[in-house]
């Protein structure tokens, strides 16, 4: 859309971004330039069993574009972790500080980790010397307060990270409210790393919006809004929007076929299927009448009918 180069990351999205996920949609809709899969959680133990890490491990996953995230707060149990990842070639570990989920939060883990800078302090002066690869970390403004990233911010400027990713909410807002441009604004000027933009780019033109707000910045990470609108990527790239419903009908046959090869019992499929449906249902005609007829399918057979039903009448 502009003369800069930008470059684009397919954001961490748990029981959504799976390897199924992120090898069909490139399969259909382009390349990211590179790819964060959901979080692994670190491990106790000598090592780390091969399905804790499946998402990763295949090799359909592109090592030189995928960037495997860690969250934990144990720096010995963070470290063998990422040699773990390392070992299967991936050059660079992110470590999760952004979650906002209270099951995570209240370990101190994710964003709970936020209102603690002595903390994730301690933590980097113990892992980062002992690192095989780069190392990068995902943020948000606070756990509950926006000026908690004002401490953690000068620490992580004391460390060689790759990058620092922000979404500008705190972890108490989850997804609501709106992202808080003027504190990105702040952080990224008193950030020393190279900074990438998180958070509610759902359209071409709210890219446009900011990136404008934000010239120094071209790397953007894009999460629900490329879920809901698959064609997103590529409206970015080169301006152009235009919905092919056939490709989504494609999409959504790889994304079925592979629930049901790697999950265990229809209501599991079935969950995971309803799931991706809240997002995608955004690039649908009367996506919420749809949505609605989803969520009350009880059976497969059900669900494979509706869903031939309306994918048969637009594309």
């Amino acid at each position: 859309m502009t003369s800069q180069k930008h470059l684009f990351y397919l954001a961490p999205l748990r029981g959504i971004t799976d390897i199924i996920f992120r090898t069909s949609f490139e399969k259909y809709f382009g390349q990211f330039d590179f790819l964060m899969p959901p979080f692994i959680t670190t491990v106790k133990g000598e090592k780390v069993a091969l399905y804790h890490i499946k998402d990763i491990s295949s090799g359909e996953n592109d090592r030189k574009r995928v960037i495997p995230q860690i969250i934990g707060n144990d720096p010995e149990d963070m470290l063998k972790l990422a040699s773990c990842m390392h070992d299967l070639g991936y050059h660079t570990v992110n470590w999760n500080l952004g979650c906002p989920f209270t099951p995570v939060t209240r370990k101190k883990r994710g964003s709970g980790l936020l209102p603690y800078p002595e903390l994730i302090k301690s933590i980097l002066d113990k892992l980062i010397p002992a690192l095989p690869c780069s190392f990068s970390v995902k943020v948000r403004l606070g756990l509950d307060e926006k000026h908690e990233l004002s401490k953690v911010i000068p620490v992580l400027n004391d460390y060689p990270l790759s990058e620092v990713i922000i979404h500008p909410r705190t972890g108490s807002q989850e997804y609501s409210g709106t992202v808080d441009l003027d504190s990105f604004e702040l952080y990224t000027a008193q950030c020393r790393h190279t900074v990438v933009y998180n958070g509610d780019i759902f359209t071409a033109d709210d890219f446009k919006r900011l990136s404008e707000r934000f010239p120094g910045i071209n790397r953007w990470m894009l999460g629900r809004g490329v879920v809901k609108y698959p064609f997103l990527l590529e409206a970015l790239r080169s301006g152009k929007t235009q919905t092919e419903f056939s490709k989504l009908r494609l999409f959504h046959d790889d994304l079925y076929a592979g629930a049901k090869e790697t999950l265990s019992g229809p209501s599991h499929i079935l969950g995971r299927m309803k799931g991706l449906w809240l997002y995608m249902a955004g690039s649908m005609p009367e996506g919420q009448k749809l949505l609605k007829k989803i969520q009350k399918t009880k059976s497969l057979s059900a669900y494979e009918r509706l869903i031939d039903s309306v994918l048969k009448q637009i594309s």
